[in-house]
């Protein structure tokens, strides 16, 4: 079983810091799509070489927030609402299967380090991006625990297509804690074998995480 994701630590190194920073002023919409961006540029503005830039580049277009254009530039992605409706759609079905499954078999043991992380709120709630790394976590630890061959890496593909627009949930203090409050309830449920509480819950975690970004594009920024 995999533990629990923890906070990166600290102090943050150049690529990062770089990653952070370019990565916020696009869900901020302070960077538009289709804001092109320079390896060049970047450097200048941050002081570094273009080695750690480059790298942070790297990171922020596997994160589908920036586009490559070979020997060029980069361009900061644009949405595609039609792909992102479906992707949610698919998403939702293929949770579905997983509780099903869970509850049928039980997954006790594997839930245990997901209740240890969720199940402790934090005194303080702050807008953390870095978050959406921990709430797929918990997502795809369900999937590998209902024990399906397929399911989890076909969710893992959703994530990584809808990592970048994600972020934006976790912005947002109060949908941070929010998303607490619900991974403790569906972990709950699950432990009870409760599949229809439990399939309740998830369909209206996500589509409550699809509302909320749809509202924060409409807004043409992130909250924070």
């Amino acid at each position: 079983m995999q533990s629990a994701p923890v906070s990166r630590p600290e102090p943050l190194t150049r690529t990062q810091q770089v990653v952070d920073e370019v990565r916020l002023e696009i869900l901020r919409n302070v960077l538009p799509p289709g804001t092109r961006i320079t390896e060049e540029g970047l450097a200048e503005r941050y002081g570094l070489s273009r080695t750690p830039v480059r790298e942070a580049l790297r990171l922020l277009t596997r994160e589908s927030l920036l586009v490559h254009v070979p020997r060029s530039y980069y361009e900061v992605a644009s949405i595609n609402v039609a792909e992102m409706d479906d992707l949610y759609t698919i998403r939702v079905a293929l949770e579905e299967c997983v509780v099903e499954r869970l509850t049928t078999i039980g997954a006790a043991a594997e839930l245990g380090g997901l209740v240890e992380f969720w199940g402790h709120q934090p005194t303080t709630v702050e807008g953390d991006v870095n978050l959406v790394f921990a709430d797929e976590h918990f997502h795809e630890t369900l999937a590998a625990a209902s024990g399906s061959k397929v399911l989890l890496p076909m969710l893992r593909n959703i994530n990584n297509r809808l990592h970048g627009l994600r972020m934006r949930d976790f912005i947002d203090p109060a949908r941070v804690l929010r998303t607490y409050e619900q991974h403790t309830a569906i972990l709950d449920a699950l432990l009870k074998q409760d599949a229809r509480l439990a399939a309740s819950l998830l369909r209206a975690h996500i589509w409550q995480s699809y509302d909320f970004v749809c509202a924060s594009m409409q807004r043409g920024e992130a909250i924070g």
